[in-house]
């Protein structure tokens, strides 16, 4: 539109300087019309070039914001990737210390397994025994049960006494269980501290006093028991 319009300019003056004879009248009207044509051509130039000025400001702008935007992008993208990094590094460690753990589990299994066959353990009633060949006092064959995540025996009832007498491997040797007598007179599982409900006492055993707070079942006397130092 703008190019029309100074080719009509253009055009004006040719073909007016080409009228041989205006009047003065004539003359002062396309002198009128003329400047007002220049001064439309330069308002509409100089709309022309302020919207190309906020074009470039817009460009500029939008440029700046998606420059920042992808920046802020990359940013993000690489903290991200750091982080899954480190997660998937953590994830690698946790797994790793899993397989050592299952492994070392195997190797236990592999170990408890030899250990059945060597009858040391017994299983009764969702219960597992084991027999130590270890001479040890009461305190620390209990320490060593616990250390091996067990507990030195608790005996609920006749039958499981039996068995457990019955299963020894070394019928010469003597077996504590957990039983004490730390408050005199007051015997107590040292499994959970319950009180005894079932006892089977060596005839004089059971009350010999302060010096004798441990209970073992001794070979001979059809597993019943005493308290021992």
């Amino acid at each position: 539109m703008i190019l029309s319009l100074v080719l009509l300019i253009v055009f004006l003056n040719d073909l007016v300087s080409s009228i041989p004879c205006l009047s003065n009248e004539s003359k002062k009207d396309f002198d009128v019309a003329r400047k007002t044509l220049v001064k439309v051509q330069e308002d509409l130039l100089q709309s022309l070039n302020g919207l190309e000025n906020n074009h470039k400001k817009t460009i500029k702008t939008l440029d700046k914001e998606i420059k920042n935007a992808i920046t802020n992008m990359e940013k993000t993208i690489k903290m991200t990737t750091t982080t899954l990094e480190k997660q998937i590094g953590t994830s690698k460690d946790i797994f790793t210390n899993v397989e050592q753990k299952l492994k070392k589990l195997e190797e236990d299994f592999k170990v408890l397994g030899r250990d059945f066959q060597k009858t040391k353990w017994h299983k009764y009633n969702g219960h597992c025994y084991y027999y130590s060949q270890e001479r040890q006092d009461w305190f620390t064959a209990e320490r060593k049960c616990r250390e091996t995540g067990g507990y030195i025996a608790k005996v609920n009832d006749q039958e499981e006494n039996r068995r457990i007498f019955q299963h020894r491997p070394d019928t010469k040797a003597h077996y504590w269980i957990g039983l004490t007598d730390l408050k005199e007179g007051e015997w107590r599982w040292s499994f959970d501290q319950s009180k005894a409900k079932y006892t089977t006492w060596i005839s004089g055993y059971g009350s010999k006093g302060t010096g004798h707070n441990c209970v073992q079942i001794p070979n001979g006397h059809d597993g019943k028991w005493i308290d021992y130092l």
